[in-house]
């Protein structure tokens, strides 16, 4: 057996790990949404108050996800994604044996607190894990994993609620959580991560760290053109698959179906497309320029949408073109934020840079939301295209030189 049928082995068992977990993260993620109706309908929950339950849950995990990243380099990553994992599954497990709102909204909470670590502890552990020369088909595969998690929440949620009962959907889906977080338990030594052990450190005279070093890091100006790009990033495609629908019926007069039907090639050829994006990234040099290749056919792409009037199946395949330009440029993105991340930091680099993510999708709904009341409908896409023209930017501007990192301990 050749050294790279074991390697091949060995990354394939990484990431089927590490993807189980990332596909119940975002799988949760909308699980809570798609509960809504039932709750509503059962316990006489406002929706007023699960929706602040739930923007709850998100700057839960948005403000946790920096600090999770310090504990994954100080700590290791395998035990901090087994304790996230742990706490995300248990508190929407013991949302079936509750009916009082605040301590559902506090499980919600302590589930978004727990999702928090797999943004920092999985890339960490992929980082030194995974082969080099397949590390951005593993970002691919990583990535659509959280898509599938995305697009079988709603389903299996509402399926099984409907033909038994609320609790029984949330209690199988924990029993499905506790079987992944065991086989990550149970196969735990494979799991590298990239984190500097304190000991050898110590061995090897390196200082102990200061905080100063570490904000030094983030602040640097590499690390904080990526966070920028993420922040972009997500408000320009906020605009496509939240505001499409509406703003091309007011624009077109697109009936909702056509309009929903083209937002949904969107997103299906987005979650594809990032399978062959792994692929492209591992086989270029210059992340950065194919980005913002990808970007410019994108803008094109939404351009075309503001200023004419299409045929049905031109507007579907242009929006699913849009899709497939944003969903192949994922793995050459989280690979960028690899390139600028010293080894030993890959936790609180990972983890800051993906709190912009979160950051632009707090944003993006309440800034859209009254353009559309407020402007002309093709705002919506230019406001979109403007958000993608900053990402060409923020991606392309010289970095300058890399902040020394001070190593974990």
């Amino acid at each position: 057996m050749t050294d790279a049928t074991v390697d091949g082995r060995q990354d394939f068992k990484v990431l089927g790990l590490i993807c189980g977990g990332h596909f119940l993260s975002h799988f949760y993620m909308l699980a809570i949404p798609a509960l809504m109706v039932f709750l509503h309908q059962e316990l006489g929950i406002s929706y007023t108050v699960l929706g602040i339950a739930l923007s709850a849950r998100y700057f839960a995990t948005a403000g946790a996800q920096v600090a999770a990243g310090f504990l994954v380099d100080r700590y290791g990553a395998m035990v901090i994604l087994l304790g996230g994992l742990f706490l995300m599954v248990t508190a929407m497990g013991a949302l079936a044996f509750t009916t009082n709102i605040w301590v559902i909204a506090l499980l919600i909470v302590l589930a978004g607190l727990g999702d928090a670590v797999f943004h920092p502890a999985d890339y960490a552990i992929l980082n030194g894990s995974i082969s080099e020369g397949r590390m951005g088909r593993a970002f691919s595969v990583h990535t659509f994993a959280g898509h599938l998690g995305f697009a079988a929440a709603p389903a299996y949620i509402t399926f099984v609620a409907t033909h038994w009962d609320w609790q029984t959907a949330i209690l199988s889906s924990a029993a499905v959580g506790y079987v992944v977080w065991f086989g990550i338990m149970l196969y735990r030594a494979t799991l590298a991560d990239d984190v500097i052990p304190s000991a050898r450190r110590k061995q090897d005279g390196v200082p102990a760290d200061k905080m100063s070093d570490h904000v030094k890091l983030l602040m640097s100006r590499p690390v904080l053109l990526l966070f920028a790009f993420f922040v972009m990033s997500s408000l320009g495609n906020n605009g496509l698959h939240s505001f499409s629908i509406p703003a091309l019926n007011a624009l077109h007069g697109t009936s909702a179906v056509d309009a929903g039907f083209a937002v949904g090639a969107y997103m299906l050829v987005s979650s594809f497309a990032v399978l062959a994006g792994g692929w492209v990234s591992d086989n270029i040099h210059r992340q950065d320029r194919f980005a913002a290749i990808m970007y410019v056919c994108a803008i094109l792409a939404v351009l075309t949408l503001a200023l004419f009037p299409l045929h049905y199946s031109v507007l579907v395949l242009l929006m699913g073109f849009a899709g497939f330009c944003h969903g192949v440029i994922r793995p050459a993105r989280d690979l960028m934020v690899r390139t600028v991340t010293p080894k030993g930091s890959t936790g609180k680099v990972f983890g800051f840079i993906f709190t912009g993510q979160a950051v632009g999708g707090a944003i993006a709904p309440a800034m859209l939301g009254a353009a559309m009341d407020n402007l002309p409908p093709q705002w919506i896409f230019f406001i979109s295209i403007g958000f993608m023209a900053l990402c060409i930017l923020t991606i392309l501007a010289p970095r300058g030189p890399m902040t020394k990192a001070a190593p974990a301990e």
